[in-house]
């Protein structure tokens, strides 16, 4: 039996991960078992419903009292659970390991917040020192001190080992680079239309964490001020509550005439739709392990833009808009140029979709793959 420690999943992105692992292992061709051991919330146990009448999968559902709770569960309760359900590997779904068990780990790298040093510059430009050391340090130096420990990494893609390496030595680990993605044809659709004549539609996809630093919010508020400025006819569609923006002070309340507040959008549908004609989305992330967000609007044919970063070039390639992170004059100037693309912007989009396209089938493509690569190494 494997065990798949699933404690550290809260939010949308790594839920839709998740969901493509269960499916994954539904086909195992050695009808192995997996014990999936999850917090008990209400999206993670909406999302398990689809999976409880598959005899392949056991679940164990835990209450989250914090991060040291996690960690004392992992490493004291999980030996009971090695020892009582005959486990032989344990896939750590969010960067954790155990320290006192024997059992071989693989470990997914899932988060970058903690190993990402423009991030840890942005809390020193605002003096946030304390709140960078609860928030950022000391979970770095906890989950190190894990990976240090850790023989197999799971990584979404190469720029994740290149940020690992400025805080840990790599050269004595095995990295499986993994696509947490589906590549079908089905899932890449047309590009949409584009008619610049017409209102513009401004998508920004976010969770009810927009005001952690890493989302960076404030780089396309103010460009969104500026753009109002100009003689554009546009509307922003963002998935927060008009109460938790005007709560927030990265707002500016004078764009609400023009704002759609969408609120969490857990209905695949309606959250497919957004992605209509004369679409640009825009990402601001400081860091991204992957941003399924951005990948959505690749795949679904929008104008995408996102940060001129190291993690947006590996992931997305070279060929999207990008801007410079922390510059508004930046972020309206690439707006304005998609706006004013003198190319096809049909063709460019196909581009973009083709080259995350091959970049992802370069990858392992199963869990399961990954799985029997650790299994063979530890014979």
């Amino acid at each position: 039996m494997i065990l798949v420690n699933a404690l550290g999943i809260k939010d949308s992105g790594g839920i839709v991960v998740l969901d493509k692992v269960l499916y994954e292992c539904l086909k195992d061709p050695f009808g192995r078992r997996y014990l999936i051991v999850a917090n008990d919330n209400v999206n993670i146990k909406k999302l398990l419903s689809k999976y409880k009448t598959h005899t392949l999968f056991k679940f164990l559902f835990i209450n989250n009292k914090g991060f040291i709770h996690r960690l004392l569960y992992e490493n004291l309760i999980f030996r009971k659970l090695v020892k009582k359900y005959s486990i032989n590997l344990i896939y750590n779904f969010s960067g954790t390991s155990q320290f006192f068990t024997k059992t071989p780990q693989l470990v997914k790298i899932h988060n970058l917040l903690f190993y990402s040093k423009k991030l840890d510059g942005f809390y020193q430009e605002k003096f946030l020192f304390l709140r960078w050391f609860k928030d950022i340090f000391i979970k770095r130096m906890a989950f190190i001190q894990m990976i240090n420990r850790s023989t197999h990494l799971e990584i979404q893609s190469q720029h994740v080992k290149r940020y690992l390496s400025d805080f840990i030595k790599t050269s004595s680990q095995y990295f499986y680079v993994k696509s947490d993605i589906s590549v079908s044809d089905y899932e890449f659709k047309p590009s949409k239309q584009y008619d610049f004549s017409k209102k513009i539609k401004f998508l920004y996809v976010v969770g009810p964490h927009f005001e952690y630093l890493h989302k960076n919010l404030i780089d396309f508020t103010s460009a969104m001020l500026e753009m109002n400025n100009k003689d554009i006819d546009f509307e922003i569609n963002i998935t927060l509550t008009n109460e938790q923006l005007n709560n927030s002070k990265i707002w500016n309340t004078s764009l609400n005439s023009k704002t759609n507040f969408l609120g969490y959008i857990s209905d695949q549908e309606k959250m497919t739709g957004l992605f209509c004609d004369n679409t640009i989305l825009i990402s601001t992330s400081i860091i991204e392990t992957l941003g399924l967000h951005v990948i959505e609007g690749i795949k679904n044919g929008v104008i995408t833009i996102a940060p001129d970063e190291e993690y947006a070039n590996t992931v997305y390639g070279e060929n999207m808009f990008k801007y410079e992170l922390f510059n508004k004059d930046s972020l309206v100037s690439v707006i304005m140029s998609a706006i004013n693309y003198k190319k096809s912007c049909s063709e460019k989009i196909l581009s973009i979709q083709d080259d995350l396209r091959q970049s992802e089938m370069s990858k392992f493509g199963s869990i399961l793959e990954v799985f029997n690569e650790v299994i063979n190494v530890q014979k």
